[in-house]
């Protein structure tokens, strides 16, 4: 089977370092190699989003994984929005993830991940159902503080990928259901 090339759409590159370490760590024994186009916020990834395909055609990607976090928009209509601008997929192997709420909820899944990456002593309770939580990266920002006395800021730029890079993908499996989207595309590559 030939070494995969991946292209990735997402948001910001926070958002691109952890579908890349979900990826890895779900194919260690590949070598896996990935282009990036960011969007720097949500707008011009439903404008760009073909023509990104297109250059990642060009540069010999073999999949792409289309990343859009929902915020509070309504799950189809935005589905049907991305699909309007991304369609047709000139590489015949996408994904098009969108994340309840931000990718961030699914990095509340894993209380020792957390722990770790925050060098955080005493016990944390993050939420049971991760993609209820209202603004994820907020919310990792209120948790980090109290629980670290204010002595720790969170920065998702910093962060995000440390938290990847240690979650538990059973339990991240378990928690986000619009994990399971990526995780089934992610088996495939």
């Amino acid at each position: 089977m030939p070494d995969p090339l991946i292209g990735i759409i997402a948001e910001d590159d926070s958002d691109v370092a952890c579908i890349k370490k979900f990826i890895i760590r779900n194919h260690p024994n590949r070598k896996i190699g990935f282009k990036k186009f960011v969007g720097q916020g949500c707008g011009k990834i439903s404008r760009k989003a073909n023509a990104w395909a297109q250059n990642f055609k060009t540069a010999g990607c073999n999949s792409i994984i289309l990343l859009h976090d929902l915020d509070r928009n309504d799950r189809d209509q935005l589905y049907t929005k991305i699909c309007t601008s991304f369609l047709p997929s000139p590489i015949k192997k996408y994904c098009i993830c969108i994340p309840t709420e931000e990718m961030e909820a699914w990095l509340l899944s894993d209380e020792d991940a957390f722990k770790k990456v925050f060098n955080l002593k005493g016990p944390i309770k993050l939420p049971l159902h991760p993609e209820t939580v209202e603004s994820p990266k907020e919310y990792i920002g209120r948790i980090v503080r109290t629980a670290s006395e204010r002595k720790v800021d969170y920065l998702n730029t910093k962060h995000n990928e440390k938290i990847a890079e240690l979650i538990d993908l059973d339990k991240l499996l378990e928690k986000c259901p619009t994990y399971n989207e990526l995780k089934i595309f992610i088996d495939l590559i």
